[in-house]
């Protein structure tokens, strides 16, 4: 997962807004790995469920935009907050869900609003969580480099947005 993860993670940091397919297969990506691991706490197949996510999300994205973007916000406001509760212990249970299903409703509400800055945000700390979970760092040095992170793909895609507008 090291590799996936820190290709995905830097891709959605440099291209979530660009490549906003790209941002829907990272959230579907995310979001059967999660499924996966709930059920049967198998890695490869997190990753096969993950990967068909993935395409389902991708192909959402190409043919139904509108739908896709709703459902993107949903799959990466509740993967991410998720992804960060589990850093305190509630990954488990019912728990698990409910925390899901707060962030995925807040992801969608977000996106449906402030589409281009929330893609940008959402990507960022997406693909900050991909590259922080990957590596084995803990405590005020991992929360520094997602907080680091974060900056970096907001800073990288606003400066691309504002380059789009004025072409």
């Amino acid at each position: 997962m090291l590799l996936i993860n820190t290709l995905l993670g830097a891709s959605l940091l440099v291209w979530g807004r660009k490549l906003f397919w790209l941002f829907i297969a990272a959230a579907g990506f995310l979001t059967g790995w999660q499924v996966a691991q709930a059920i049967t706490n198998n890695e490869w197949t997190g990753i096969v469920v993950g990967i068909l996510f993935a395409i389902g999300g991708a192909l959402l994205a190409i043919f139904l935009k509108t739908i896709a973007i709703g459902v993107a916000g949903f799959l990466m406001g509740g993967s991410v907050l998720l992804g960060l509760a589990s850093w305190f212990g509630f990954d488990q249970g019912l728990v698990a869900w409910a925390i899901y299903l707060i962030g995925g409703i807040l992801g969608a509400i977000i996106i449906g609003m402030f589409f281009d800055w929330a893609v940008i945000f959402l990507s960022s700390i997406g693909g900050a969580a991909l590259i922080t979970e990957a590596f084995p760092i803990t405590g005020a040095a991992r929360a520094l480099t997602l907080i680091g992170l974060i900056i970096v793909g907001v800073v990288i895609q606003a400066s691309q947005m504002r380059k789009d507008k004025k072409d």
